[in-house]
């Protein structure tokens, strides 16, 4: 003889937290075709129910369920996960029972599931969650979630984390606390993992101590042209010097001869070239020095004269020396 299991007894009772006080005759008149063990299974599970053995009577409900699944076993093991508080298993199995077509609920059955149903709402909350990058991998409470039809998690009350992670990105946790009864969406959006000693974002910028140049040491370029100029124009001037006592000491001879009998005929020549060695060692001479008073005064010691103030500044060249005052 086959049986059934029909829930008839209405969700309520004595204890708030009972859905029913007892689960009724789980029998019903289309009961005629189902297999002896099943019909055993059922009645065993009914009894342990009523007896308040509410982990017991799931555990037969699913065994009954194993042999012949139908939106009555879906409805016992709903409820008896109520009753043990599991009402994320408790939500799912009751919504499925109201759906599924095989050993279809009675019109009290299913106003039953329902009126549970929505109580079992109240101690859950919702949660849409989106992940940035969607390949990001998912974990709840450390292991990996069970999503819903609609693509939403259950969460039961009390703590929970969720987790995402990905290869190359930072993982990203965050911890909730389930009230039950709301309904919210969750963004988790991943950032590129630090590289390793790389400065974070967030972190100052090294220091960077930057040492003042040195200042520019004097160029005295010119001050040594000027200088080897008067040492060229000295030389010459010794040379045309020489040459000038030379001819001087020739011409004198030529002038006083030792003898009466001789007679000098290159006076004129010999005092044509003392003139010009005079005139050449005066004139190298006066250059030389100058040049040299030029080098001497463009000779720089120290760091250049600051841009902006006020002094006298002088200018020399081989006609003479300038002199104004600079502000």
């Amino acid at each position: 003889m086959a049986i059934i299991l029909g829930f008839v007894v209405p969700m309520a009772g004595a204890l708030p937290a009972r859905a029913a006080s007892t689960i009724g005759d789980p029998f019903a008149p289309s009961d005629t075709t189902d297999e002896a063990s099943y019909r055993k299974t059922i009645r065993d599970g009914v009894a342990e129910y009523d007896a308040g053995h509410f982990e017991e009577a799931r555990s037969l409900f699913r065994r009954a369920h194993e042999t012949n699944p139908n939106a009555r076993t879906f409805r016992g093991i709903g409820m008896a996960s109520f009753e043990l508080r599991d009402y994320i298993a408790a939500w799912r199995y009751l919504s499925v029972a109201l759906q599924d077509k095989r050993k279809p609920l009675s019109p009290a059955q299913r106003k039953d599931v329902q009126d549970l149903l929505d109580r079992s709402r109240m101690f859950l909350d919702v949660y849409t969650v989106r992940v940035v990058p969607r390949t990001a991998r998912l974990t709840v409470d450390g292991r990996a979630p069970e999503f819903e039809p609609d693509g939403t998690l259950l969460f039961g009350f009390g703590a929970h984390t969720i987790t995402a992670s990905a290869p190359g990105m930072a993982t990203h946790t965050e911890s909730m606390n389930v009230r039950g009864g709301a309904r919210k969406e969750l963004l988790l959006s991943l950032e590129p993992a630090p590289v390793l000693g790389a400065h974070p974002a967030d972190a100052a910028p090294p220091v960077t101590v930057m040492k003042a140049a040195p200042p520019p040491r004097a160029s005295n370029t010119a001050a040594k042209a000027w200088l080897w100029s008067s040492a060229g124009a000295a030389v010459v001037a010794a040379g045309a010097g020489a040459y000038w006592i030379k001819q001087a000491s020739e011409l004198s001879s030529c002038r006083n001869p030792a003898s009466s009998d001789l007679r000098c005929t290159t006076e004129g020549t010999l005092s044509t070239e003392r003139n010009v060695a005079i005139g050449i060692t005066l004139g190298t001479g006066a250059a030389a020095l100058t040049m040299a008073l030029i080098a001497i005064l463009t000779w720089k010691s120290g760091p250049p004269p600051a841009q902006h103030g006020s002094g006298l500044a002088c200018i020399a060249s081989p006609s003479g020396i300038t002199c104004g005052e600079t502000f």
